[in-house]
């Protein structure tokens, strides 16, 4: 499953018309900025494959978190090329972290090969039934290349178009959306962490003194990344983001 991409022309003028935008009666800043949000995209982002288990619903609730996760990648990225280093939000979450790992950490995340990674919504080790209110999903030890996605998930996990609306990102955390979520789960995946990127802190506290005095595995922690994400897209939509007390 493709998403349309866009010319690297497309993108030249792009940025050439809100370098200067230019208005009549017909524009405005407004107008530009909205068209802005709508070229924002990867090239060819590649997707895990979907079990038979899965049904209508959960595969079109699933491929809706699939490009939310596609949209939110899209603008940390435009972020850290705008920005760079130097960026107040690339230094909380990875200090003086090599940006070339947490770029090719954000590319490989949605353009890499996704082959033999397959999503199921069939609870085949139980995990799911066992932990009803507590499990979204769960990666599979005795398989892995598999993600098995729980009913929870469903129930639990929220569109970014509620972003902010239902607290701070340190409230209901940077997994509270669906598409920051899959991220999450793609890295529990051997291909796709390729042993570089793992969960060696997870707690708030922890996360912020990597990036404080550990950069070198702030650029590997995968919560660095899930934070980081969700901090940049939340500025995106509500001036000053919605990250809450740190």
């Amino acid at each position: 499953m493709k998403l349309t991409s866009l010319s690297l022309l497309a993108f030249t003028a792009l940025g050439e018309s809100l370098a200067a935008p230019v208005l009549n009666s017909n524009s405005s800043i407004e107008l530009e900025t909205s068209l802005a949000e709508q070229f924002v995209s990867w090239p060819e982002p590649t997707f895990p494959k979907l079990y038979h288990t899965c049904n209508t619903t959960n595969t079109r609730m699933l491929n809706s978190a699939f490009k939310d996760s596609v949209e939110a990648t899209a603008v940390a990225k435009r972020r850290l090329l705008k920005f760079g280093v130097d960026d107040a939000y690339y230094k909380r979450w990875f200090g003086d972290g090599s940006i070339f790992s947490v770029m090719g950490v954000l590319d490989h995340l949605i353009e890499s090969s996704k082959e033999g990674v397959l999503f199921r919504c069939d609870d085949i080790d139980g995990l799911c039934a066992e932990n009803p209110d507590y499990y979204a999903g769960h990666h599979r030890e005795s398989a892995p290349s598999e993600t098995v996605i729980c009913d929870y998930y469903y129930r639990s996990k929220r569109p970014l178009s509620t972003v902010c609306f239902d607290g701070t990102i340190t409230d209901v955390g940077p997994t509270h959306y669906a598409g920051i979520d899959l991220l999450h789960r793609y890295l529990h995946v051997p291909s796709m962490n390729l042993d570089f990127v793992g969960e060696f802190a997870e707690d708030l506290e922890e996360i912020l003194e990597y990036a404080e005095s550990n950069s070198t595995y702030a650029v590997r922690n995968a919560d660095s990344y899930l934070y980081y994400i969700a901090d940049v897209y939340t500025s995106s939509v509500v001036p000053g983001g919605c990250l809450g007390d740190i």
